[in-house]
């Protein structure tokens, strides 16, 4: 071979050899890119089920009470049992009054919350008109499209979805009727506060049913619980049974109530077991536990970035019969271990 062909040939080789090498440093970058783009995604996805992240809850509520109270430790039960360790929980409170609550909701537009969670209607709603972005969960609304919270049990249109629990006053007259028979032929008074929608809603269904039965209905109302022990030993005076639908005012007072009721030797039936707590002889409800566990669920869901919208509201059946021990003893009514396939849970 020529020196001139040997220079041809090595002119070929080394050309080879360069576009072997252009080829093989592109497949590399190339898959390193494709190895940053499934990094990157996979650490989107970790850090949307980051669990040990913090998250920030904040609880807003009207008033102070026990149910409230159960309902936050059952959501923070629910949070715990779903593997979040690094919650941070406040909680705003208005104090019975209407204007301190707007005041709150309007406070919270602007925050640094994951998720907000108003209890029950009237801490939903001022949440709901406040124009608040953050994703919304609220606990215990009875009606929550009648309270103007959403238009759809399916869809919430209203940036909050949340649990409802339809109180089942069939089966707390029911049960009532099989504890004081008797009491009921003398009328029921039903007793709550008209500022309370969850109250009136139950209210209207107590008195529909009622009348259905031939039963006499006597209602009172109140505008706060200051005015709950005397506006009810005066309906004490009139009925031989007093009921008092999901109310959180009157709730706040139902000692005063249950008690100058019992000095007439009336029975006071609740819908919540904090209420049969504080003296009523029965409650048939859903659990309050059970309220801030389903509504922790719904919370993770949107804290892990699904749209409310897409969260459809839980509606949960009444499954808890409680029954006050001391109440019971004092009308002289025998408890029984269950009532229409249902364990009868005694309060002492």
């Amino acid at each position: 071979m020529t020196i001139t062909k040997k220079k041809r040939f090595l002119g070929v080789f080394l050309m080879l050899v360069a576009l072997v090498g252009v080829f093989a440093l592109a497949g590399c970058n190339q898959s390193a890119t494709d190895g940053s783009t499934d990094t990157a995604g996979t650490e989107t996805e970790a850090s949307t089920d980051d669990k040990s992240r913090e998250v920030k809850v904040c609880f807003v509520e009207i008033v102070e009470n026990g149910a409230f109270t159960t309902m936050m430790d059952g959501f923070k039960q629910g949070m715990a049992d779903a593997g979040y360790t690094n919650v941070t929980y406040d909680v705003e409170n208005a104090q019975g009054d209407s204007a301190t609550l707007n005041q709150i909701a309007a406070s919270l537009k602007d925050n640094d919350y994951d998720v907000i969670v108003p209890i029950a209607t009237p801490a939903s709603q001022a949440c709901a008109n406040a124009g608040i972005t953050t994703p919304m969960v609220f606990m215990s609304v009875t009606d929550p499209i009648k309270a103007g919270i959403t238009s759809s049990l399916d869809k919430p249109d209203k940036g909050m979805t949340g649990t409802s629990n339809v109180s089942d006053v069939e089966s707390i007259f029911k049960f009532g009727q099989s504890l004081v028979p008797d009491d009921f032929s003398k009328g029921v008074g039903i007793f709550y506060c008209t500022g309370e929608t969850n109250a009136v809603v139950t209210a209207e269904a107590a008195k529909t049913y009622l009348e259905g039965q031939g039963i006499t209905v006597t209602e009172r109302t109140v505008t706060n619980s200051s005015e709950v022990q005397q506006t009810g030993t005066q309906l004490a005076s009139e009925v031989g049974v007093i009921y008092v639908p999901v109310d959180s005012v009157v709730q706040a007072a139902m000692t005063q109530l249950t008690e100058a009721a019992l000095k007439q030797n009336v029975p006071v039936l609740g819908t919540d077991p904090v209420m049969t707590e504080d003296g009523c002889l029965e409650s048939v409800s859903v659990s309050n536990t059970n309220l801030g566990i389903e509504s922790a669920k719904l919370a993770i869901e949107a804290i892990n970035g699904t749209p409310v919208a897409d969260i459809p509201i839980l509606v949960l059946g009444s499954d808890d019969y409680a029954v006050n021990k001391a109440t019971a003893e004092a009308l002289g009514v025998t408890i029984p271990e269950e009532f229409d396939g249902h364990q009868v849970r005694v309060i002492d």
